[in-house]
């Protein structure tokens, strides 16, 4: 009665300001949260985010094509997994690419980050602050760390037309078509997830709640069914051992080095504490339709191949358990979104993500001084040289070091080991024997991964590789026959590393 009273006394002019003050916060609330997302995105002089690299260098030879220079290039039209590079050539030709990768990166954070957000505040019914804590790791965790901005991006989009979708609105539900029209634009690969999903929650509505574990049960079949054919069928390759971390999205912490081991240990358990209060929760879980997804995406993660290569096409599908990784993050954020964590709770939440942040700073600033030598070192060839990098850090648990030459390269020089235009999956093709990169796609992966023998002698190569006794970058010129190892690095401190 105390509180109905209270109300009832209240003045009209106070219940005017409740809901004006109410907006003003979640305002405030969203701005706050925004600005502190972006940070990891502004804290370096460039970010590390492996393919990266590589895209920025690719979307300058795009423009240098487009302008009628660089013969033996070629860009063909693309209509998937281009949305990210035709936001950085677009950015490039007005600006820098240290400004063109900050924007584009930042970005594509907050599209990550608030359609995800989106996704789970819609489930819960109400804006999801107990996830945003697991998003904003996710939104810098592996798939963000190797670059795959592409799909990073379809999946932030996606997110939002899932959550237009589960409003049961007709008209938001037509929204959600252009969306994944855009969606698709960067990668299809989250837009077939979406239309899973979707279609998952349409036939679940449709049934009564305690026969769902049926369509549980069906999609549980589909899922193993798929990659049985798969393994009969379709060339594809399995990740070594039982990644049982992937099941909640965990796995996305390992980005560096094995301090982050420990950060990942801490966030599976909390992970775990919070899934078992949610499951105690109603709806039983026969009936609720979050975590039977949750379910099937971990089945996904258990069975499905890491790579496909698909027959009668250079086209390949690799990573797939990172990605299908960071798609169970998401739906493990829809699930809890709906909890209000305990002061304790709070307080684990907080640390977890400040370790993962330090942790993420110390190791992207080695890096970033990796690439300070590259430059310094590519600096003092000949404009237009031609170059390969065989540097690589095998105690890291992402290639952090792969593509790190191309950044340096933009104006100056030639990564011949840029592998876009060989892959064919990209808008930027090459003709063979042309001087600026190699065409085929086993050369490149040999240069990468094991050991290319050069054979051309009508390019000059030059080969950065590891000082021998120190952590600098040396170059040599390469000639016919020479065998190009990859040479390791040690690019973090030594008591932060794996071995």
């Amino acid at each position: 009665m105390l509180g109905l009273s209270g109300a009832m006394s209240a003045s009209p002019r106070e219940n005017a300001d409740a809901p004006s003050a109410g907006y003003a916060w979640r305002i405030v609330a969203y701005a706050s949260v925004s600005l502190l997302i972006a940070i990891p995105c502004v804290w370096q002089p460039h970010i590390q985010a492996g393919d990266l690299s590589s895209h920025l260098y690719n979307a300058w030879l795009v423009n240098e094509v487009s302008g009628g220079h660089l013969p033996g290039l070629y860009v063909v039209p693309q209509f998937t997994n281009v949305l990210f590079d035709h936001l950085l050539s677009f950015l490039m030709k007005s600006a820098s690419a240290v400004i063109a990768e900050h924007v584009a990166v930042l970005l594509a954070v907050q599209i990550f980050f608030w359609g995800c957000f989106s996704l789970a505040s819609v489930v819960a019914c109400r804006p999801a602050w107990t996830a945003a804590p697991f998003l904003a790791m996710a939104a810098y965790g592996a798939v963000f760390r190797m670059g795959f901005f592409n799909f990073y991006v379809s999946i932030g989009i996606c997110a939002c037309a899932i959550a237009l979708v589960w409003q049961n609105d007709r008209r938001h539900r037509l929204l959600a078509v252009p969306l994944l029209a855009l969606a698709c634009i960067a990668h299809p690969l989250a837009c077939l997830w979406a239309v899973g999903v979707i279609g998952y929650v349409w036939v679940a509505r449709r049934l009564p709640p305690s026969r769902r574990w049926w369509l549980l049960a069906s999609g549980l079949v589909c899922v193993a069914g798929s990659a049985l054919f798969l393994a009969r069928n379709i060339a594809s390759r399995w990740a070594a051992g039982l990644r049982i971390d992937s099941i909640l999205g965990t796995d996305q912490i390992l980005t560096y080095s094995m301090k982050f081991k420990f950060v990942e240990a801490a966030l599976l358990c909390f992970s775990i504490l919070l899934l078992v209060r949610r499951l105690e929760m109603a709806p039983a879980v026969s009936e609720n339709v979050p975590f039977q997804l949750l379910v099937l995406n971990a089945a996904a993660c258990l069975c499905m191949p890491d790579a496909i290569w698909f027959p009668h096409s250079h086209l390949r599908l690799t990573y797939i358990a990172i990605r299908l990784s960071l798609l169970s993050a998401i739906l493990f954020c829809a699930v809890v979104a709906p909890l209000c964590m305990r002061g304790v709770e709070k307080a684990i939440a907080v640390a977890v993500v400040i370790l993962f942040f330090l942790f993420t700073y110390v190791d992207e600033r080695a890096i970033n001084a990796v690439e300070a030598k590259m430059d310094k070192t590519v600096r003092s060839l000949p404009p237009g040289a031609r170059v390969v990098a065989t540097v690589r850090d095998s105690s890291l648990f992402l290639p952090a070091l792969q593509h790190l030459v191309d950044r340096p390269c933009i104006g100056h020089c030639f990564d011949f080991g840029n592998y876009e235009p060989a892959t064919t999956e990209f808008r930027l093709r090459a003709t063979s024997g042309n001087p600026y990169v190699m065409t085929d796609i086993n050369d490149i992966l040999d240069l990468e991964n094991t050991e290319y023998v050069w054979r051309r002698q009508d390019i000059e190569l030059y080969r950065l590789l590891p000082c021998k006794g120190s952590n600098e970058i040396c170059v040599i010129a390469v000639q016919a026959g020479d065998r190009l190892a990859v040479q390791q690095l040690d690019s973090v401190p030594a008591w932060w590393r794996t071995r």
